[in-house]
């Protein structure tokens, strides 16, 4: 599901999250929210897996589960903060370093 997006409620409007912006606990296996600095269910603060094929694993059952992903889900909205959006600079190096991956690759 790398590119498909599971809508998510936070501070009354949709925002979009990728797979890619996932990551399971390795303590519990909750899925939590990639810019958790831990996990928000056990407060692990070590290692969390970022294989592909486990968090589309975990995003089916979450999805099975509670019918759709909301942001209560993967991070505890009191302190979660919508990242700011990449200037215009940073826009433009990740797109040069995409356009590298993809001549290299």
């Amino acid at each position: 599901m790398a590119s498909r997006e599971a809508g998510q409620q936070g501070q009354g409007h949709a925002i979009p999250i990728r797979e890619t912006d996932l990551k399971i606990c390795e303590l519990c296996g909750w899925l939590n929210l990639a810019s958790n600095v831990e996990c928000f269910v056990c407060s692990w603060r070590g290692h969390f897996d970022r294989d592909p094929e486990a968090l589309h694993a975990a995003v089916e059952l979450a999805l099975q589960r509670y019918g759709r992903l909301e942001l209560q889900h993967i991070t505890d909205p009191r302190t979660y903060r919508q990242p700011a959006s990449p200037s215009l600079p940073g826009r433009f190096c990740a797109w040069v370093g995409r356009i590298w991956a993809w001549l290299r690759g």
